[in-house]
């Protein structure tokens, strides 16, 4: 699915009442923060930015869709009204094991890594032996 397409998918469902979402994104948030592939500091200027990228690698988890992107130009970004950064956070997502792709950059067809997939699959079934 498209990147656009999962941000904006991930930005309606962190407006939803969705625990399981909420909380599969926060794992991935720490896990994004923890590697380095987004920054932790400026964390309260950029907190809902990058809150976005984790709730677009849900959604792409919960569609079980790849990530593609054709387009890694700051002026299409600033179109679609994203930051011009999330390229350089998927760039470094993939540096870190967190994405896959062909390329070794974010371009075409990312696949989540072994990491993402194994966190996110704990979270769904550690939700649902709760309930």
């Amino acid at each position: 699915m498209n990147l656009f397409s999962l941000l904006q998918l991930g930005e309606q469902r962190l407006q939803s009442n969705d625990v399981l979402f909420h909380s599969q994104a926060d794992v991935v948030l720490g896990i994004l923060r923890s590697t380095g592939s987004i920054p932790s500091k400026r964390t309260s200027l950029n907190g809902e930015l990058h809150r976005a990228v984790a709730a677009a690698l849900v959604a792409a988890y919960d569609e079980d869709t790849t990530i593609d992107i054709t387009v890694r130009r700051a002026e299409t970004f600033h179109a679609y009204g994203y930051s011009t950064k999330i390229i350089s956070y998927l760039d470094a997502a993939i540096a870190n094991g967190l994405l896959t792709s062909q390329t070794g950059k974010a371009k075409g067809r990312l696949h989540l890594g072994p990491v993402l997939e194994d966190y996110l699959a704990d979270t769904y079934f550690s939700h649902i032996r709760e309930a």
